[in-house]
């Protein structure tokens, strides 16, 4: 699709990669709707898309709530005269061992999995009346390649995953094409916070290295402009999501070999 002049909305915009993608959207002509929590936050990345020359319009909402929800997508389609791309990036990083994570098992799904379900729902009727319009969603590599301490949070992506798929297949025809990127750790909160990837063994450290916010966005707008489908950040991880497709015990092995979420 055609970025310059359609209107975008992003979830999970006041920061991380949400703010990366907003800023590479504005700077390609596009209006951006940006929908978060943090409304100073929000405000400050307003304003950096705005000093690149982009139309920005932000709207406080939580992906957990769905009238708010509605009337924030609503929003931001008058504003832009239309929605062509809804970007399904807000999330949570919940890390707790598998045995013993109902709360937090349910508390990702509901953010991570539901929240982009209600986005979607909201904005589908928008997106298909649109001459060109996509959908893309920030999943992980965790959806792909399990980890220790990675069940609530793997699964919610993995579910997300899914649905895509699922979606991809039934809006095949349609003007609105299905696209997600599947980025290993980010140099974003929720990393240097929540997963201490410096903790972990140097042998895995150098299989999947830490992404910046802007590569992740970068897939983000390409998946918009092409056909969409799954991207694998970064290329060390995607040959390794591969090989794990093919020989899931030999690839078990190497991920206890390399200590892979040990920290």
């Amino acid at each position: 699709m055609q970025l310059a002049g359609a209107t975008a909305i992003v979830t999970g915009a006041s920061r991380g990669i949400g703010e990366a993608i907003a800023l590479a959207l504005a700077q390609r002509g596009c209006r951006v709707g940006l929908m978060g929590r943090d409304a100073e936050a929000l405000a400050g990345v307003a304003a950096r898309c705005r000093a690149t020359g982009g139309q920005v319009l932000a709207v406080m909402a939580d992906v957990t709530d769905p009238r708010r929800l509605k009337e924030a997508v609503d929003e931001v389609a008058r504003w832009g005269g239309g929605l062509s791309l809804a970007v399904l990036n807000a999330g949570v990083g919940v890390h707790r061992p598998a045995v013993g994570g109902e709360e937090a098992a349910r508390h990702a799904l509901e953010v991570n999995f539901l929240g982009a379900v209600r986005t979607l729902t909201t904005a589908m009727p928008h997106l298909l009346a649109a001459n060109q319009a996509a959908v893309v969603a920030v999943s992980s590599l965790s959806a792909l390649i399990p980890y220790r301490g990675g069940g609530p949070y793997a699964a919610s992506k993995a579910a997300l995953v899914a649905y895509l798929r699922c979606l991809r297949l039934e809006l095949a025809g349609s003007a609105v094409r299905v696209g997600w990127v599947c980025p290993g750790p980010v140099r974003t909160g929720m990393i240097v916070n929540g997963v201490p990837h410096a903790k972990l063994p140097r042998l895995a450290r150098l299989l999947v290295p830490v992404l910046s916010p802007e590569r992740v966005a970068r897939s983000v707008v390409g998946l918009a402009e092409g056909g969409g489908g799954q991207r694998v950040l970064p290329f060390q991880a995607a040959a390794f999501a591969a090989f794990a497709r093919i020989a899931p015990r030999l690839a078990e092995r190497v991920e206890l070999f390399t200590g892979a979420g040990e920290a």
